[in-house]
């Protein structure tokens, strides 16, 4: 059947069960705007399938959760101007600060820098000022590690929306901008404490 014959009850069946069901599941929560409930459903449908096809992406020793606390070392490095090979005692990310970042657990970042250490991609330092803290840096072969792998990933992101036209993907970012700004007032006015700025972030926690 061609988009042109189909049925109008037959569009946007990706996300949700059959006609009856989804009648009777509306009934029970009294829906009565069903255009609604379907957007919250395709929205996280899909950041579930991102989640889960971009954490079997190049599932090897340097698997998406890795190489995405790698940049975020690699970005710290960069912005304060050092170089790599050439850095002071105080130069680093403590683990909490990747914790927020990656918005996992501290026993998941703790799992992800141990493999990380074992392959010689990070190196953890003794805190100058805080004997009980450490900070974190990226080593030149971690360094050389997100500078090849990097820019496979981006294409592969690039890969994920080739379904949707340039026009469409500029659509789709402004609405999204757009319900993403409402829903952080929406949460402003709820007294919500947000964990970190609303960066879009690999989800896959694997090691």
């Amino acid at each position: 059947m061609s988009d042109e014959t189909k049925a109008p009850d037959q569009e946007h069946q990706c996300v949700g069960g059959p006609p009856e069901i989804e009648k009777i599941v509306n009934e029970i929560f009294q829906v009565h705007d069903e255009s609604k409930i379907k957007l919250f459903r395709y929205i996280k449908a899909t950041s579930h399938l991102m989640s889960v096809i971009s954490g079997q992406y190049r599932k090897d020793s340097l698997s998406s959760a890795r190489t995405h606390l790698l940049v975020r070392l690699l970005v710290a490095q960069r912005r304060s101007g050092l170089v790599v090979a050439q850095r002071p005692e105080n130069a680093g990310v403590s683990p909490s600060e990747l914790s927020q970042f990656l918005r996992v657990s501290r026993n998941t970042v703790s799992s992800l820098l141990n493999g990380l250490e074992e392959q010689g991609l990070i190196e953890r330092r003794v805190h100058p000022t805080d004997r009980r803290q450490f900070l974190i840096s990226i080593t030149p072969e971690g360094e050389t590690a997100v500078l090849q792998r990097a820019p496979e990933f981006s294409g592969f992101i690039d890969s994920l929306f080739d379904v949707l036209t340039p026009d469409e993907q500029d659509t789709l970012l402004a609405l999204l901008d757009k319900l993403i700004a409402g829903l952080l007032q929406y949460a402003e006015d709820m007294g919500i404490d947000l964990p970190a700025p609303p960066f879009p972030v690999p989800p896959d926690s694997s090691d």
